[in-house]
Order: structure tokens, then sequence, then C-alpha cells
């Protein structure tokens, strides 16, 4: 008789080494802590408040672009699992998007992030330690729209996050075909 976790490797083939779920899982506690020193920063009573939140939202941002290039450096030496054989073709698609374009995002808000600040002359501290050297044109101009450009981001990427979670519970809990115990830090996902 099949052990659970074999029954889940036939579904899903292999799992993701733990480098990778570390990293994914480490990512993913960065963007909830960013987005909510964000929305702190942004409703902020006082500048001191605005100031300390908005230099930890920063040195988050820093470590999420980091922490995105040490994943894709290692995804691109390490391929992903094959999905599911029984997988949908227009779900593996949808999937291989999804991943992309929160690759792209997660590198893309950073960047804005400090292109907007640097272009207004203001530093962007790390760890309350160091400022980042700002090499980028001091032009009001460039920093709203590259603001504007990181403000609207946010946006897609929490649908992004949405769609990635929701995809991830409904293969879990409606399909059942293991395909988040892929990613879980742990043998198995709780089901």
């Amino acid at each position: 008789m099949k052990t659970a976790e074999e029954k889940m490797s036939e579904k899903t083939g292999e799992r993701f080494g733990p480098v990778a779920i570390f990293l994914h899982w480490f990512i993913a506690a960065c963007i909830v802590l960013s987005v909510a020193f964000g929305l702190i920063s942004g409703y902020a009573d006082t500048a001191e408040v605005t100031r300390a939140t908005m230099e930890v939202h920063q040195t988050i941002g820093v470590t999420i672009f980091l922490m995105a290039l040490a994943r894709l450096g290692w995804r691109l030496t390490h391929p992903a699992p094959k999905l599911p054989a029984a997988m949908p073709r227009n779900q593996k698609i949808a999937a291989a998007i999804t991943h992309g374009t929160l690759y792209l995002i997660l590198f893309a808000l950073p960047v804005t992030g400090y292109v907007g600040l640097a272009a207004r002359g203001r530093p962007i501290t790390l760890f309350g330690l160091f400022d980042l050297p700002n090499v980028v044109t001091r032009s009001l101009k460039t920093s709203a729209a590259f603001q504007n450009v990181h403000n609207n981001l946010q946006y897609i990427l929490y649908a992004l996050l949405i769609l990635h979670v929701g995809a991830a519970l409904y293969h879990q809990f409606v399909i059942k075909d293991g395909l988040l115990s892929r990613m879980w830090p742990t043998k198995r996902a709780r089901a």
C-alpha cells in the first residue's frame, strides 16, 4: 500500500527543494510585512511614524529584491518539479504566466520605489544603518511618474497573489492533487 507522500509524488512529481521552499515563504512573509508597513506609513498621523515605517518598508523592499534575485538564480539552476500530468494545458499556461508576472512584479516594485524616492532626492535607508547610493538624476517629474507606477503595481501584485493562493487552495481542497505539497515547508500539505 502506498503512502500519502508516494501518492502525492505520482500526482505532482517531486517537491521543491528546501532552498526554493525557504525563499518562497521568506519572500511571502516579506511581502506581507512590506504591504503592512506601506499602509501604516500612508495612514500615519505624524511625520516621525511615516519616516520610521517607510524606512522599514524600504528595507523590506530591498530584501525582497535581493531574495527574488536569489530565487530566480536558484530556479534557473534548479528547475521546478513537473506539474501533474492530468492538469489541463490552460491551467499550466496560466500558472506559468502568473509565476512569470510575479517575478517581474517582485523586481519592478523595489526598482520603481527606489527611483521614485531617489529622483526626489530622498534617501533610501536600509536597516537604519546606511543609505543606498543615489544613482538617479533629481527630477520631480520622474519621481512622480515612478511613484505612480509603484503605487499602481501594488494592485497587480494583490490580484496575482489572490490568483496564486486561490489556485493553490483550489488544487489542495477541491482537486486534491497534492500540488500544494510541492512548496509546503513540511513533508505533506495539511488537507
